[in-house]
């Protein structure tokens, strides 16, 4: 005997009982496999398309037919039939209220909503339009609807308390023993008060999750319309926001118009076991003791089924769940990773960015105290040359154009009237005055002009007067003449010269000149920091970023006030050195480029 049983309800006919039961006609699926056969050979077929998203969702694969209308819909945007089709996936992704607005507009596009008024039934349903949901479940078994439109208008019957009318939809389903009308069945009876009821079905037809189900089963009573229908259809009984906004969505409850359905007669119901809970469905005889036995040892073998089926599926739950877990911790270390990559970048940009405004904010103080020294000397030079002419014009004799005239005998010095004494920075201060109006030549102080100002001569030094001719009878004396001919011919030259001293002196050692030994270049500066034991680590982490760029390149540090430069290079022009800049510049390394002067000391680094 074939595996293949079902478990039967009490009361079933003996003959039905340990028989091999032929597995149910699947016509959804079977127009589905006619559908794709056409997509095979025609996949922009849009009617086969529209077919087979439709199937798969009536099939209960929602993913499947999304991705079906996905296709049709980008060759055929306009059509109507598309937005049905997307309403059908709306409702089985727990969406009533957006699934409402695609029917309506397909209906407003044309498109005929009988064939969708089972999906559209469950999706008043699902927002607690109860007279509108069952107009819709009429209208779908009026077109001879499949078990699964017949389980949705029972439920929907018995939300709104209508039992025995959904114990009637329901009985042609029990008889052939679905179980998934007899889950229905324990449902409508524990949401209008049957908690009693509801278990015994549960015990004796769900297997080993029947008895798990008794808090289920006596919170339905207490929930609103809504929250029955996805309390039953999707076994959430939390009303959630996404819930909210989504019923927020549908369209305004259109008008009811009365439908005429004629229903057809069920069938007579086969002879049940008189006494049984089920006496409502069946009629009185009593089942012999070995048909009790069959009965309940396919019941057993049912539930044993369901176990390991349930057992199976929550296997296959948790490694689903530890797969998503280990996704989500693998995103979530490399988007930490990432982050902290690129805090890292921030920070060295950071970095780059301050020792550039320090280099900066240095160059220009240095500018400014060279111009400051280089006044302060221009003032010093004009002052000393002030003080110099007026030595010498106070030295000089009188004019050729004035005979001297000398007596014979010395006469006393005529009495010149006293002359005030002149007051310290007052402005008859001839020196100052003098010192105010003149400038010195910058050849003079040993710098170079300023920029804009032209080299200045050095002024010749002024010719002597000549020597009046001497008046035989009042020639002065020899020791007044001398003096200042003597201070005349003074020979600057005559001073020490501490360089020629150096020339002689065999002993003293040639000195090294800086400028020599350490000549200005050009680097790139890639970072820096106060610590100078830490810069190999940032010399590595730059390579690391760009490693084919920094092949052959030398880590060089030198100090900068309170912190030190880490470079590379030297280079051979400040192009090549801007060059290197660009090219690690665009794997994330920060730099600029930077020329050190003459005589500054520039060290390598050891990186290893």
């Amino acid at each position: 005997m074939s595996a293949a049983l079902v478990a039967i309800a009490p009361g079933v006919a003996p003959n039905a009982v340990a028989q091999e039961i032929a597995p149910p006609p699947t016509p959804n699926a079977d127009r589905l496999a006619e559908q794709m056969r056409i997509l095979a050979t025609d996949p922009r077929n849009v009617p086969a398309l529209l077919a087979a998203g439709e199937l798969s969702a009536r099939l209960n694969d929602p993913a499947a037919a999304a991705g079906f209308f996905a296709r049709a819909q980008a060759l055929a945007p306009g059509n109507p039939r598309v937005a049905a089709g997307q309403a059908m996936v709306m409702v089985r992704s727990e969406r009533p209220g957006e699934a409402l607005r695609l029917f309506a507009l397909a209906e407003r596009g044309g498109v005929a909503m009988a064939p969708y008024a089972s999906d559209r039934g469950l999706a008043y349903d699902l927002i607690g339009a109860q007279a509108h949901a069952e107009r819709e479940h009429r209208i779908a078994m009026a077109q001879g609807g499949d078990d699964e439109t017949a389980r949705r208008y029972a439920y929907s019957l018995g939300i709104s308390g209508r039992t025995d009318e959904a114990m009637k939809i329901l009985d042609p389903l029990l008889r052939r023993s679905d179980r998934a009308a007899w889950r229905a069945r324990a449902f409508i009876l524990a949401m209008n008060g049957d908690a009693a009821g509801a278990d015994r079905i549960a015990a004796s037809m769900m297997g080993g999750v029947g008895t798990a189900l008794a808090p289920f089963f006596r919170r339905l009573p207490a929930l609103a319309p809504a929250d029955k229908a996805f309390a039953v259809h999707f076994g959430e009984l939390r009303r959630t926001p996404s819930r909210i906004a989504d019923a927020q969505v549908a369209p305004p409850l259109p008008t009811i118009a009365p439908v005429q359905v004629a229903a057809a007669p069920p069938p007579p119901p086969p002879p049940r076991a008189a006494g049984s809970e089920f006496a409502s469905i069946s009629p009185e005889r009593r089942m012999s003791a070995r048909e009790r036995r069959a009965q309940e040892s396919a019941a057993a073998r049912q539930a044993a089924a369901d176990a390991e089926a349930k057992r199976i599926a929550d296997a296959r739950a948790a490694q689903e769940a530890e797969t998503r877990r280990q996704a989500e911790a693998a995103r979530l270390a490399e988007q930490q990773r990432l982050e902290m990559e690129r805090v890292a970048a921030a920070q060295r940009q950071a970095e780059v960015q301050r020792l550039a405004d320090a280099e900066r904010a240095a160059q220009a103080q240095r500018e400014a105290h060279a111009r400051a020294a280089q006044e302060r000397a221009t003032r010093e030079a004009e002052a000393r040359r002030a003080a110099e002419a007026a030595t010498a014009s106070a030295a000089a004799p009188p004019p050729a154009a004035t005979p001297v005239q000398v007596a014979r005998s010395p006469e006393p010095a005529p009495e010149v009237a006293p002359q005030p004494k002149p007051r310290v920075g007052g402005e008859d201060n001839v020196i100052a005055r003098i010192m105010a109006g003149i400038t010195i030549p910058a050849s003079e102080l040993g710098v170079d002009p300023l920029p804009g100002r032209e080299a200045e001569p050095t002024p010749a030094p002024e010719p002597q007067p000549a020597a009046a001719p001497a008046v035989a009878a009042s020639k002065p004396k020899p020791e007044t003449v001398a003096k200042p001919a003597a201070a005349a011919k003074v020979d600057p030259k005559a001073k020490a010269d501490p360089k020629a001293k150096a020339k002689t002196d065999p002993k003293a050692k040639p000195k090294v000149d800086p400028a020599k030994a350490e000549p200005a270049r050009h680097w790139v500066q890639v970072a820096g920091g106060a610590d100078v034991k830490a810069l190999p680590k940032a010399w590595k982490a730059a390579v690391a970023d760009a490693p084919a760029e920094f092949r052959g390149k030398q880590a060089w540090t030198t100090p900068l006030r309170f912190t030190n430069r880490l470079l590379a290079g030297p280079f051979k022009t400040p192009a090549a050195a801007q060059d290197f800049v660009n090219a690690i510049k665009k794997k994330g390394v920060s730099a600029f480029a930077w020329t050190s002067e003459a005589g500054q000391k520039i060290e390598k680094l050891d990186v290893k």
